[in-house]
């Protein structure tokens, strides 16, 4: 049985930073903390078990939001990525949760046999299986940290708490990590592309380019439907680029036979 490690719900200048590093796609696979259980407060065998992913972002919406929240914190090892994200890749997974469960010796630790799990990991888990497996039944929290205290009173979500919403300060926050990662890298294939093959292929490439990006970005998708996206769409992309080549070296071969 690992080591229960401890932890806060105070949000210190450092992981203000680190935050901000985040944000800006700065050592973007280097954010993340150790798997394993963790203590917040003085928890019991009968405080409450969350589960998260081993991305610092998720990790500390978590724990700020629990303060005064005497209870356990289950980090799975999602390779420093979201829950959302991880889910579809199938890190915050099945077999990775009922692995972590025996290796922290969370049987021994808790009398109760109930994880708290965030919604947006639903699609990378089978709780019968975790069940089965385990022994742990699984209920599913709010999309939203800041709604846990509320989750915690009612005892339950409400269909509020069950939404999920993308507001303008939320888009905002996307703006400097996908200016380093995608617009900048897209512009120089775009214009590359253009006159290689014309506007029409560059457009459809760098469109569906950027829908692969947001591939199982919704509540909705599994890991077997982010596999049919990609598989579908990406051949498509292959034959755009390779079409595009071959008009690109018939018009220099055209243009080398007139001159």
């Amino acid at each position: 049985m690992l080591e229960v490690k401890h932890t806060n719900s105070r949000i210190s200048f450092s992981d203000q930073l680190d935050h901000i590093l985040v944000r800006m796609g700065i050592k973007r696979m280097g954010h993340s903390v150790e798997p394993g259980l963790y203590k917040l407060g003085n928890p019991g065998p009968a405080s409450s078990v969350f589960v998260t992913a081993n991305y610092t972002l998720s990790f500390d919406a978590l724990r700020s939001n629990l303060t005064g929240v005497d209870s356990y914190i289950l980090v799975l090892d999602t390779r420093g990525i979201n829950v959302w994200c991880a889910a579809g890749k199938g890190t915050f997974g099945t077999d990775e949760l009922i692995h972590r469960i025996e290796l922290t010796g969370l049987k021994e630790i808790v009398n109760h046999r109930t994880l708290i799990l965030p919604q947006l990991g639903a699609p990378g888990i089978a709780a019968h299986l975790v069940k089965e497996k385990s022994g742990f039944g699984i209920k599913y929290g709010p999309v939203r940290a800041s709604d846990l205290s509320r989750y915690l009173e009612l005892g339950k979500t409400i269909p509020e708490m069950r939404l999920v919403e993308f507001p303008v300060m939320d888009r905002l926050l996307l703006i400097p990590v996908e200016l380093k990662h995608v617009l900048l890298p897209l512009f120089i294939a775009g214009t590359a592309l253009y006159f290689a093959a014309g506007i029409i292929p560059a457009l459809a490439v760098v469109s569906a380019f950027l829908s692969l990006n947001f591939t199982g970005a919704t509540t909705f998708t599994s890991r077997t439907g982010v596999k049919k996206e990609i598989f579908r769409y990406f051949p498509a992309m292959v034959w755009l680029f390779g079409s595009g080549s071959v008009l690109f070296i018939a018009t220099l071969v055209f243009y080398h036979i007139k001159l």
